[in-house]
């Protein structure tokens, strides 16, 4: 079974194994952004990155995402302002 990305950032404030598989999923993001640096670095930098990814993660207020209608009528008063 596939789970979202949203259950698993819910889980992984609980659950570390959720948190493994979210950067799991980053990880071929990771390795290819990596490629684009020096060799040397690439090591020192996927784990900066990941400890990153982790932070902003764990960071994360799931419950403050708006919906679909709140998010419409932000989007309208930036037009009129």
């Amino acid at each position: 079974m596939t789970v979202s990305l949203y259950e698993l950032v819910k889980e992984s404030k609980e659950k570390s194994q959720a948190m493994q598989e979210l950067i799991n999923l980053f990880e071929p993001k990771l390795k290819k952004t990596l490629s684009l640096t020096q060799y040397g670095n690439r090591e020192d930098l996927a784990q900066e990155l990941k400890c990153t990814l982790i932070q902003y993660i764990q960071r994360y207020n799931i419950d403050s995402v708006p919906g679909f209608w709140e998010l419409q009528k932000q989007v309208e008063n930036q037009r009129v302002n």
